[in-house]
């Protein structure tokens, strides 16, 4: 039996498969300049503006994917700074939820604070 599945194919299949990757975006051979796979998202939450842009390539799909990965467990690894008002209002309600489930943390809570300074 011969598979017939073209590059552009097995790429549609595996979007159709996969669920937690934000902005996921595969790139077939040939496409975007690329002479290998491609994969890319946004992470954490496939926010093109604010998330960091995850790339990956490789000779094969899954090459691509894991590749793209490094690159995500690189962006899990960077702190989230607060840019905001409303981003350090949220994290001080946070704190403040904190405190009152356990005063004995709040100061660790605080600290660990990712406050550009």
């Amino acid at each position: 039996m011969v598979d017939t599945n073209d590059k552009a194919q097995v790429a549609q299949d595996f979007l159709a498969s996969i669920q937690g990757v934000p902005g996921l975006t595969v790139y077939t051979p040939g496409t975007h300049g690329l002479r290998n796979w491609g994969a890319s998202c946004y992470w954490p939450k496939g926010d093109v503006v604010r998330d960091i842009s995850c790339h990956g390539n490789g000779d094969t799909l899954e090459a691509a994917i894991a590749d793209m990965f490094v690159q995500v467990e690189k962006a899990k690894e960077q702190q989230k700074v607060l840019k905001t008002a409303a981003e350090v209002k949220n994290a001080v309600i946070a704190l403040i939820k904190e405190h009152d489930a356990a005063p004995a943390s709040f100061r660790d809570a605080v600290d660990a604070l990712p406050v550009k300074g």
